[in-house]
């Protein structure tokens, strides 16, 4: 087995730490000959970790199909002093995969005490907001402009891998055979096999430094759940225009929306831009049954009013009759978020909550609404 340890000289741009409470973080990935744990091999695991403020890299590489128990009994008897343990896709693959490598070698592991972050599993619920072609880790890399020197796929690498083995078994043959016959000249300084080790290590060295340098793409998960401060929310041709400032920069911008809501997202500000809707809605009561319908006048009031309207021009409300209309600006909601709120019809699903100055400058109303409509874009 070769072990192969070095200093990196980039950082990590995304505060980890404070977020997970533990500077003792450990990102990792794991190389194999395929997917199925019991028909396949485990050649390779890299670790990135923290240690006084910087990162280090760490890689166990298999010389032989024999020292995967090896290569697993190091890996543990690394990350026991680590908290965190961070990932792309690894409780899809990695995790699972090791967990039954564990299980055929009858080896006494587990990755159940450990706390895992997943990166792909962190930003799928927002993944439409980047409207990539596909969420793989290198088309994140490619989004936050990340580059790499490995130019190998990981299923190209199997190929890679056994072809290692073969040319590493010749080559050591003719190195016993030199050794042999003192002919210490005809062995290469760099051999084949040392060159397609060099490609099977560079590939999990990037895919390791890439799994650090997209930390911030957890940025834009906090777009939806960190605090933030509202800098404008006023409305301007029959929009509703809302720009808020975060503690953090998004790397890359992001436009995303729906029907109703358009939002912007770069450096440390978003722009929420709403079409709001101007004219006649309709406010329906609970409580229709303490309501008379007026169909002259399109409108319900309450039984205590209703007993001076003669009864050939009034009738008993129903719950879609039950109401009175009101003119104005109004915003969409999702849900009966912000009270009172008004619809075009009884059963529609879209609500609508008034646009005056009270809810402009009521802080704690707008905020939730804010929050409201950014979980609705995605």
């Amino acid at each position: 087995m070769i072990t192969r340890q070095f200093p990196l000289d980039f950082t990590l741009d995304y505060p980890l730490d404070i977020e997970y409470g533990t500077s003792k973080i450990a990102f990792f990935d794991i190389e194999t000959t395929g997917f199925v744990a019991e028909t396949t091999y485990l050649y390779l695991i890299g670790c990135i970790y923290l240690k006084n403020t910087s990162l280090h890299m760490i890689q166990w590489f298999s010389e032989d199909i024999r020292e995967e128990a090896l290569l697993i009994e190091s890996f543990f008897d690394f990350i026991k002093d680590y908290d965190l343990l961070i990932h792309y896709n690894g409780l899809g693959f990695d995790i699972p995969y090791l967990s039954k490598k564990i299980e055929i070698l009858q080896l006494d592991y587990s990755l159940k005490d450990i706390q895992s972050l997943d990166y792909y599993k962190k930003i799928s619920p927002i993944r439409k907001i980047f409207k990539l072609d596909n969420y793989k880790q290198k088309t994140i890399e490619a989004f936050l402009k990340v580059k790499r020197e490995d130019t190998f796929g990981g299923g190209e690498l199997i190929e890679v891998y056994q072809s290692y083995l073969g040319k590493k078994q010749i080559e050591n043959l003719k190195k016993s055979r030199a050794h042999i016959s003192n002919d210490l000249a005809s062995i290469d300084k760099v051999s084949d096999a040392d060159k397609l080790l060099n490609s099977l290590l560079l590939h999990n060295e990037d895919d390791l430094k890439g799994l650090v340098q997209i930390s911030p793409i957890l940025y834009y998960c906090d777009l939806f759940i960190k605090p933030f401060q509202i800098i404008q929310a006023g409305v301007d041709d029959k929009k509703l225009i809302i720009r808020l400032e975060y503690d953090f920069n998004f790397p890359i911008r992001v436009n995303f929306g729906n029907d109703f809501i358009y939002i912007s997202a770069y450096e440390n500000s978003a722009l929420i831009t709403i079409d709001i809707y101007e004219g006649e809605l309709k406010f329906f009561y609970d409580n229709y049954r303490d309501y008379y319908y007026l169909p002259d006048e399109d409108r319900a009031i309450h039984k205590s009013l209703a007993i001076y309207v003669d009864k050939d021009y009034r009738v008993k409300a129903k719950p879609s009759n039950s109401y009175t209309k009101k003119e104005g600006l109004f915003a969409p909601q999702y849900h009966a978020l912000i009270s009172p709120y008004f619809k075009k019809e009884y059963n529609d699903k879209i609500t609508f909550v008034e646009i005056h100055t009270d809810f402009l400058l009521q802080e704690q109303n707008l905020t939730d609404y804010i929050r409201h409509i950014l979980s609705h874009t995605i």
